[in-house]
């Protein structure tokens, strides 16, 4: 009875050793020379996740309720995907791949799609676009925490020098326009933690290779149906009322095509050059969120925000540069 045990054990140990053998092998697999398609794809999506934020904000402020607003977003972008799906010959959903598109569903596109379009129209857009940049910091944080990584000294500084980069925020009275601001902000930077949470459980479930278009298609008909239940429960509901002639309607139509394109380009980025590489995306959404701040929203920032961005900027090279990720 013993040995058995001990034969049970030795067993189990092994196949967790395999695992880990096989994990890092794909990871090396993935961690290419990026080509000059991925450098576009990165430009192209880090532009993609900056606009999610000027679009509902665009829309909120045309008084669209935020519910109904992620809903058409993602449903227009599932019919988009879906109808690219049957071109490439394959089918939008792949039942095999249900848990992966639920997880990716609620964390990548349902949460932080409805904390942004909430947040959106009460706190100036490069704010929210600097908790964007907290992505990386905080997807290590996790990956430590579920022993998907291994800890070391100079990233947990890099943490920390974030999260006193995120207080130069809320703290100060100076760093807002209005105190009134602050939970606000605190309740957009849950997003990015939704975020990291998706990289955790994607990389945790791992799912099989396959179409880009096919995953993304998945993504959002699964956040679609989500957010409708979300609109049963509150009785919500908004329809097209101007002919899409409006600028919240054109918002929209807009918003819909950049979902599909994003989604799209985030399965195929982390395919093509691996998800580290996949992680600079923030630092080109941060940039160009205040860019747009600065530009079509007129935001002020304080000089509390430009050292915050400052630290933040600092934490991310301390956590992805210096220190860059070795699979043993």
């Amino acid at each position: 009875m013993v040995i058995q045990r001990i034969l049970t054990f030795y067993l189990i140990i092994k196949q967790i050793y395999n695992h880990k053998v096989i994990m890092s092998e794909k990871v090396e697999q993935k961690q290419k020379s990026p080509s000059l398609l991925s450098i576009i794809m990165l430009l192209l999506l880090g532009i993609s996740f900056a606009l999610v934020l000027v679009f509902n904000r665009i829309a909120t402020e045309s008084s669209i309720p935020f519910i109904p607003l992620v809903f058409w977003q993602s449903f227009g972008a599932a019919i988009i995907l879906a109808f690219l799906s049957f071109i490439y010959g394959v089918s939008p959903l792949n039942f095999s791949n249900l848990r992966i598109y639920i997880v990716t569903g609620l964390l990548n596109l349902t949460i932080p799609y409805l904390i942004f379009t909430f947040v959106a129209p009460k706190v100036p857009s490069s704010i929210l676009s600097i908790g964007l940049s907290l992505i990386p910091v905080t997807t290590y944080g996790l990956a430590l925490i579920t022993r998907l990584d291994t800890f070391k000294t100079l990233r947990i500084f890099g943490i920390l020098l974030g999260l006193i980069g995120v207080l130069f925020i809320v703290l100060p009275e100076a760093s807002l326009p209005s105190r009134d601001m602050t939970p606000w902000v605190i309740l957009g930077f849950l997003a990015p933690l939704s975020y990291a949470l998706n990289t955790i459980c994607v990389a945790m479930l791992t799912p099989p290779d396959g179409n880009s278009v096919q995953f993304a298609a998945g993504l959002t008909i699964v956040g679609s149906i989500s957010m409708m239940i979300v609109m049963i429960i509150t009785n919500e509901w908004w329809f097209f009322t101007d002919n899409f002639t409006s600028m919240g309607e054109i918002s929209i139509l807009l918003a819909m095509f950049n979902n599909a394109v994003a989604f799209f380009l985030i399965f195929e980025l982390i395919k093509r050059a691996g998800p580290v590489y996949f992680s600079m995306v923030n630092y080109l959404a941060t940039l160009v969120g205040i860019g747009i701040g600065f530009i079509y929203f007129q935001d002020t920032l304080s000089i509390w925000v430009w050292v915050s961005l400052l630290l933040i900027g600092i934490s991310l090279i301390m956590v992805n540069i210096i220190t860059p990720d070795k699979n043993k």
